[in-house]
């Protein structure tokens, strides 16, 4: 199957399945399902209304809501539209918040209503928006918006409708954007293409049948969206959305929905596998789970719940260039193979080929058009930078042995990885330099007990200042999303090391690990959500 059929556009496949299998289940969750069928007449329906408030092909459409059912009709009634989706992290406020939208040049945005007040905050500093449809807002939260913005009810554009809608986009068309974490400036976005979302799902959909059932946990502003929702969407299987992911429902969600399939991310299979072993291990449906990155036991994991695992790397860029080709593990550190049609390879700062063996970055690029990223949205610069040389630059390290699998050895940007969610260097750095004791800042990756990393700042202070770690988390914690506010919290007196060309030693300061460091969960300071 080609990404490049204009049929192969996730809208037309959705309107595919909807025709031959009508009553089969497509998206569910705790309070109600949706048929292919269903969800095929309430996003045509939702599509006109949308257009009705003036979203047309080529529009940006914000979405900051918790994800769910709603979130998966939102996307198809903008795809239909040809307009252009994009999510924002529902944690975010201040400047983070003023950036993204403000660079998306988005005028409407779908909202929920217990998020207005985050906007409101802002609202002077909002440049383009100009109207909010709003998600299960209260009379107050709805007065609120009013008095800045145009507003209409989401539940008031919902219903049915049999009349298809389709704007004619074609694979080479922008689906989305998606804003990746910054290291240098503010975080990019990332112009995603429908061609691209298909070459991203379909490693993962060659592994599943219709009668499979995906277990989502993971939130969807992230890629997870076109990811797995289409990697489930192009065999016609079944997805079961839950919001966000709990150890303690878990296995009970898994019997509950029959759900064969699931993506355990991040530090999830290591909490899952630290549980005490039960009888019952294995008396489950689940069988195949996605798993990024594989737990050194695994072997162990396999054994003891009766599941097959793969693994892949992905990126917002690219298009799940290398995977583990389906339950075929070569070992528990490789993310796998280039799969077919992606060509990869490990070069060094001039671009030329290392050896096996030896580290270096991660370049890629495609057989067929379209399944990369159109480029940084309004961002050439960027787009260039990435692109030298005609092949996508990935910024991560990487390594290749003898027998051709690929190794991720560590990042060559600044963006950090914590608990599932991409963090911005420079956007932590650029919120602790706002508080008037602090003369300097670098924010780096410290390692965690439980993979991933935890984040790490060490600050100077302006002569005369004096600052208690507590002190600035609770300056933080109003102006960054909580998986943003540092764990480990370093305060000296003197300046940072620099480098001869002035930038901060940031590599000394990964080296010098947690030692000497404040630790916010050691101290019992809580973060709020």
């Amino acid at each position: 199957m080609s990404p490049h059929r204009s049929a192969d556009v996730y809208h037309r496949i959705l309107r595919r399945h909807a025709a031959q299998q009508p009553s089969k289940i497509f998206v569910r969750d705790d309070a109600r399902s949706l048929t292919y069928l269903e969800v095929e007449q309430a996003t045509n329906h939702l599509a006109v209304q949308l257009a009705d408030l003036g979203v047309e092909k080529g529009a940006t459409v914000l979405v900051m809501k918790p994800s769910g059912i709603d979130y998966v009709l939102l996307w198809f009634a903008v795809m239909k539209l040809g307009a252009i989706f994009v999510p924002m992290n529902d944690s975010y406020r201040g400047n983070i918040l003023v950036h993204q939208a403000n660079d998306s040049e988005a005028r409407l945005m779908v909202v929920h209503g217990d998020l207005v007040d985050r906007l409101e905050a802002v609202a002077d500093r909002l440049q383009h928006l100009q109207h909010l449809v709003l998600v299960g807002a209260s009379e107050e939260q709805a007065a609120i918006a009013r008095r800045t913005w145009k507003t209409s009810d989401f539940a008031a554009l919902q219903g049915f409708s049999d009349t298809a809608v389709d704007a004619g986009v074609e694979p080479w068309d922008p689906m989305a954007i998606f804003y990746t974490s910054g290291t240098t400036g503010p975080s990019k976005g990332v112009l995603y293409s429908h061609g691209q979302a298909h070459a991203t799902a379909l490693p993962f959909a060659n592994e599943l049948s219709s009668a499979d059932i995906f277990y989502m946990t993971n939130p969807m502003f992230h890629v997870a969206l076109p990811h797995l929702v289409g990697a489930v969407l192009i065999p016609g299987a079944t997805i079961v959305v839950r919001g966000r992911f709990s150890i303690e429902a878990f296995w009970s969600d898994i019997r509950r929905y029959g759900a064969t399939v699931t993506l355990l991310l991040g530090t999830i299979p290591s909490y899952i596998a630290s549980r005490p072993a039960t009888p019952d291990d294995r008396d489950h449906p689940l069988r195949k789970v996605l798993m990024v990155p594989v737990l050194p036991d695994i072997n162990d994991f396999r054994l003891r719940f009766g599941v097959e695992v793969m693994t892949w790397f992905n990126m917002t860029e690219v298009s799940t260039p290398l995977h583990s080709q389906g339950y075929r593990l070569a070992n528990p550190q490789s993310c796998g193979r280039p799969r077919d049609g992606v060509d990869a390879r490990i070069v060094d700062a001039q671009d030329m080929p290392v050896p096996p063996g030896s580290v270096g970055e991660l370049i890629i690029r495609t057989a067929r058009p379209w399944e990369l990223n159109l480029g940084y949205w309004k961002n050439p610069e960027a787009t260039a930078a990435a692109w030298r040389n005609l092949w996508l630059h990935t910024g991560d390290l990487f390594r290749q042995d003898e027998a051709g699998n690929f190794y991720f050895v560590d990042r060559l940007k600044d963006a950090i990885r914590r608990r599932g969610e991409n963090v911005s260097s420079y956007e932590v750095e650029a919120e602790v330099l706002a508080h008037p004791s602090v003369h300097e800042c670098a924010a780096v990756a410290a390692p965690s007990e439980h993979g991933e990393d935890e984040i790490k700042i060490v600050v100077s202070l302006k002569p005369g200042c004096s600052l208690a770690p507590d002190a600035l988390l609770d300056f933080l914690q109003p102006r960054m999303p909580y998986f943003m506010v540092p764990r480990f919290v370093e305060i000296q007196a003197e300046e940072l090391a620099k480098t001869p060309t002035g930038k901060i030693r940031k590599v000394e300061l990964r080296g010098a690990g947690i030692t000497g460091s404040w630790d916010r969960e050691a101290a019992g300071y809580v973060v709020r959500r």
